[in-house]
């Protein structure tokens, strides 16, 4: 009997001394157990973190989606005066430092997907603005500079916003798309005497925006998703482009024998009732210049419409600017992208733009660029 209870004593020690060599417990492991110190925010969770530091964090900024956060945090002594600007991700234990930032930052915008911010920091008057990837935190090396903070478009690949330029008592202002990728932006509206402020980009690719005169007189406008043309050709196509609008019967004229306030050297295609300018650096429409009675316009205006129709069309869209040489250019209309498109009439000699009556028709339309009519507004 005393051998039978030994060996029972024996056994359940083997036992245990077994249990504790492979990690004293007989439970399985839950596959969670790593994790389980580890402390994730909620929306609500990191929004009260963030309020309980009270002024020392501000410019707080959400996602459409509510996924993350971006703010500024107060500088350390250390930073001699600048600010730190951070990303936050619900599910996140911990926030991702950015870079440090101006303490006059105007302000974040995030992207409606979500993938890309804007930090908009204080530059003079306006404001200098990075974007940022969210996933990398890399930024875009193009820094467009403008009046007021940045508007994303609906799909998040491009920002519309206002610029100002002053130089020698002259005021220009400017209303500019950036894509992102690219090396620079585009202009939509570029005038003298006027400013510019994005307000929104709606899913049709319409920008709403405010039109400041130089007398501080505010008129809310909006720009369409249009691109001018006449005949089926914009400002900026590539030769291919022409020719599936035009076809391909044209005489070209070779750089060097084209002369003109062209800011490249360009070729010349000459169609029946077209005459097309395309630079040969750039490889996009410069100018066109066309009288044919097949010529339309992208808002309907056709060569042979009286006077009365064009303004009628034109007007309630678009300003008639001044010339740098004096008076107002009648039948010249700023139209998007910083171009100009020209409605020559069938005025008798020695009549000028300020005598287009009603009833005098269009003979000829050019699309181009204000300096290379010689001209700046």
């Amino acid at each position: 009997m005393t051998k039978i209870t030994l060996g029972k004593s024996l056994v359940g020690v083997l036992l245990c001394l077994l249990v504790f060599l492979t990690g004293c417990t007989s439970t399985p492991k839950e596959p969670d157990d790593d994790n389980q110190n580890e402390e994730v925010f909620t929306k609500e969770e990191i929004q009260s973190a963030l309020s309980s530091k009270g002024d020392e964090v501000f410019q707080i900024t959400w996602s459409s989606d509510e996924e993350m956060v971006v703010y500024i945090q107060a500088g350390k002594p250390e930073k001699e005066g600048l600010d730190e600007a951070y990303l936050w991700k619900v599910g996140e234990e911990d926030p991702e430092f950015v870079r440090d930032v101006s303490p006059t930052t105007h302000g974040f915008n995030l992207s409606p997907d979500g993938k890309y911010f804007l930090i908009s920091e204080k530059l003079g008057e306006g404001g200098i603005n990075s974007i940022v990837k969210a996933d990398t935190l890399q930024e875009e090396s193009f820094k467009p500079k403008s009046f007021g903070i940045p508007v994303w478009s609906p799909d998040s690949t491009a920002i519309a916003y206002g610029n100002e330029f002053h130089e020698y008592g002259e005021s220009w202002g400017f209303l500019e798309i950036y894509k992102l990728g690219q090396e620079e932006s585009e202009y939509v509206w570029k005038t003298q005497g006027y400013l510019y402020k994005v307000e929104s980009w709606d899913k049709e690719g319409n920008i709403a925006y405010t039109e400041i005169d130089d007398q501080g007189k505010e008129t809310k406008k909006t720009t369409k998703n249009i691109k001018p043309s006449i005949s089926g050709v914009h400002l900026g196509d590539s030769k291919a482009q022409v020719e599936a609008a035009l076809g391909k019967d044209y005489k070209e004229t070779p750089p060097g024998e084209v002369v003109g306030h062209f800011p490249e050297q360009v070729f010349r295609w000459d169609y029946d009732g077209y005459r097309i300018f395309i630079g040969v650096e750039s490889g996009g429409v410069l100018e066109l210049y066309v009288t044919s009675p097949q010529a339309e316009t992208n808002l309907g205006i056709k060569m042979g419409d009286n006077a009365a129709k064009v303004f009628d069309v034109y007007r309630p869209e678009y300003i008639e600017p001044e010339s740098i040489h004096g008076g107002k250019l009648y039948g010249v209309f700023k139209v998007e992208g910083a171009a100009a498109l020209f409605f020559r009439f069938d005025l008798k000699g020695g009549q000028s733009l300020e005598d287009i009556k009603p009833e005098n028709k269009v003979e000829s339309m050019s699309l181009t660029y204000p300096e290379i009519m010689d001209d700046s507004f």
